[in-house]
């Protein structure tokens, strides 16, 4: 395990780098697909977050005709009163849960959990729910990996502080690094967000 190995897949190991949470990084990668790639056959029913992304990111003839049929089910939801949940949140859903008990999985294993423990990182949301499935020597694990996490945030964060107060905007990264482990990746949905 490479502390800066990159996503080539979907495997939850493979997305194993210091300072994300490759459950977080997983979800992202197949995010990218679903809107810049592969997209979802007959998608219509979008969140705000999605809809915008489709229009930012999507190529021009899959983003139209989402929207089309975004459109046409608008109509038919409002006439009868139902409402519906994003299509890509219910698809990133179902990956998010297939890709947890794979995770789960693989921080039974001793060597996996101890270079988690060590060098890895988890967002909150996934290592709660993941910390439901483990035995104890995994959760304590995830707590100490967790309270490591935080420490390194609070320095690197105090330090960018101290930085940007000056005009200085590099390593901004950190931001990113603090929201992703506080809320999960940007657009993947959690309970903060029903659609």
């Amino acid at each position: 395990m490479s502390a800066t190995k990159a996503v080539r897949g979907h495997a939850v190991s493979e997305a194993v780098a210091r300072g994300t949470c490759p459950l977080c990084t997983v979800l992202r990668h197949r995010q990218t697909q679903l809107i810049e790639d592969k997209g979802i056959p007959n998608a219509a029913h979008l969140c705000n977050h999605h809809a915008w992304s489709l229009a930012r990111s999507a190529p021009a003839a899959a983003a139209s005709a989402v929207f089309l049929r975004s459109l046409y089910a608008r109509q038919h939801d409002e006439m009868h009163g139902e409402a519906q949940k994003c299509d890509f949140c219910e698809a990133l859903r179902q990956e998010e849960a297939e890709k947890l008990k794979e995770l789960v999985e693989k921080l039974k294993t001793p060597a996996f959990l101890e270079w988690m423990r060590l060098n890895g990182t988890l967002c909150l949301r996934h290592a709660s729910k993941a910390a439901e499935w483990l035995p104890t020597e995994a959760r304590t694990a995830i707590a100490e990996l967790l309270s490591r996490t935080v420490t390194e945030l609070e320095q690197d964060l105090a330090e960018y502080c101290k930085v940007a107060r000056r005009g200085e905007h590099a390593g901004g990264g950190v931001l990113g690094r603090a929201a992703e482990f506080l809320v999960s990746q940007r657009g993947i949905p959690g309970e903060e967000t029903p659609c």
